[in-house]
């Protein structure tokens, strides 16, 4: 049914995305699909990131976070699977949608976070952004 499948990946929690994995894999096993694995982290034009790091200290770090990626998918998905692997730097939501539509993603695996109201005002839902915008299907995922 679904041919791309896109898992936005939380390194910092990667045990939240293990039900999204565990669906993703049933469209990979029943449908041959191509699965996707994108994490975000944020871009060096980030004020913060920029205060704190220089900019060659931000690319290791960025470096080192594709091979965290690439460890993950390594543990959690069968040898079998080649998924295809990005880290996008920026903000997630609009990173998950620039994704979504340059590789013509079918299906979205998402996991929600729940947080506390301030929280969702201050720094609003990546997963309501995704859900709201993507023009493809997406699931989210609640613990």
């Amino acid at each position: 049914m679904f041919k791309k499948v896109l898992v936005p990946v939380d390194l910092g929690e990667p045990d939240f995305s293990q039900q999204a994995l565990e669906l993703a894999m049933r469209e990979v096993r029943d449908n041959d699909a191509e699965l996707h694995l994108i994490t975000v982290v944020p871009g060096y034009g980030n004020a913060l990131v920029a205060g704190y790091f220089s900019e060659a200290e931000h690319s290791k770090a960025v470096k080192k976070v594709a091979k965290q990626l690439k460890q993950f998918a390594a543990e959690k998905l069968p040898a079998r699977v080649k998924p295809v692997l990005k880290v996008y730097e920026g903000s997630p939501a609009e990173s998950i949608l620039r994704h979504i539509k340059r590789k013509e993603i079918d299906l979205v695996l998402l996991a929600a976070h729940h947080r506390s109201r301030l929280d969702e005002f201050l720094l609003g839902s990546v997963s309501a952004r995704v859900a709201e915008r993507a023009r493809c299907s997406v699931l989210l995922l609640k613990d």
